[in-house]
């Protein structure tokens, strides 16, 4: 009975405490005083820049698909080194990411796209306009393959309205118009370019019927990492994963997206049901990408672009089935660091 006295003075004191809170708020006085504080909150975390490195990094900035509740960005893959910063696509929700990670947009050099799927390109714009007016000195170019510069050319037109209203509203000096245009490259697998001590090799992915489709490597000083966008695990997937340090590459459950299927047909939900059940040939499977790291030398593997979407702990420990112990799931604002002169990878969240 003490037990339950005790029990019910708390209850009663946290709900006065509560109400005083409330009625607190509704004070200008106090409305002032809590604005000031949020204000140097603002302003001093505008203020932070992220820690300088010497190391190749890679940063997720979307690491879910369209299917499924998690809250999750979609896809979007950033990698720098002390004088280069590219995104690989751009998703739903990725820009929103690169800014509370502290990336520095000022300095983003360019955008690969790997295909053109809604969910690899929704937030073109959005970085674009985030790193305009943090003062990005060039205009941002768009890698990708043939189908680039009419993807480039719809969103340019899309949101011309947009660049004129806020060049006319911020002035010239702070927002030249020129720099908000983005501009489109058109490249083949192969080498794509050498800035540097960066190299970037784009090779082609299987992503059937969506043709082309295409991931991307990176090497800086001896460091590497492969991107996938969306693929089936291919024979050049095999020849450019091999001797990398780091694999992103999407990842599909057959389990948990056959089931899914089945229980959506089950209930009479043919429409969903045939969708889920088409995904299945055109993602690589968790257990292609373990039977891949058997074959060739890679030093971590990352999933992102997860099918479906880590909702829960149940699809969580699903995925992770039979995984070894170099590879991981990837989660929005995971950072991999890749040391010069080492084979370490760290794996830190904020």
């Amino acid at each position: 009975m003490q037990v339950k006295k005790w029990l019910i003075i708390l209850a009663v004191s946290a709900a006065v405490l509560a109400g005083v809170a409330f009625l607190a708020l509704k004070s200008q006085g106090i409305q002032t005083l809590l604005l000031d504080r949020v204000s140097d909150v603002f302003v001093n975390r505008g203020a932070r820049t992220l820690p300088a490195s010497d190391s190749l990094r890679v940063f997720v900035c979307g690491s879910a698909s369209p299917m499924g509740n998690s809250g999750q960005a979609q896809a979007c893959i950033a990698v720098l080194t002390p004088d280069h910063f590219y995104i690989v696509d751009s998703g739903a929700g990725s820009t929103a990411n690169l800014q509370s990670g502290l990336l520095p947009l000022n300095r983003l050099q360019g955008i690969f796209l790997t295909h053109f799927h809604s969910d690899h390109i929704a937030e073109i714009y959005e970085v674009n306009l985030g790193s305009w007016v943090n003062g990005r000195p060039q205009p941002l170019t768009v890698y990708g393959p043939t189908g680039v510069e009419t993807v480039v050319a719809a969103v340019n037109d899309g949101y011309s309205l947009d660049r004129k209203y806020r060049t006319d509203h911020h002035g010239l000096a702070l927002l030249p118009p020129e720099m908000g245009v983005l501009s489109a490259k058109t490249v083949q697998p192969g080498i794509i370019f050498e800035s540097g001590d960066l190299k970037v090799t784009m090779y082609t992915g299987g992503h059937p019927p969506i043709e082309p489709a295409v991931g991307y490597r990176f090497d800086y000083r001896g460091r590497s990492v492969v991107v996938s966008g969306d693929s089936l695990v291919t024979d050049e997937t095999r020849k450019i994963s091999d001797n990398t340090d780091l694999l992103l590459h999407d990842a599909l459950s057959e389990p948990i997206v056959s089931t899914m299927s089945q229980a959506a047909g089950e209930a009479g939900r043919n429409r969903i049901s045939k969708i889920m059940s088409d995904v299945l040939d055109y993602h690589a499977s968790a257990t292609s990408l373990i039977e891949l790291g058997a074959r060739v030398d890679i030093g971590m593997v990352a999933f992102y672009h997860l099918v479906p979407s880590v909702d829960n702990i149940v699809i969580k420990q699903i995925f992770e089935r039979d995984m070894p112990s170099n590879y991981l799931l990837a989660e929005d604002g995971m950072w991999f660091e890749l040391p010069i002169d080492s084979d370490e990878i760290r794996v830190s969240m904020p």
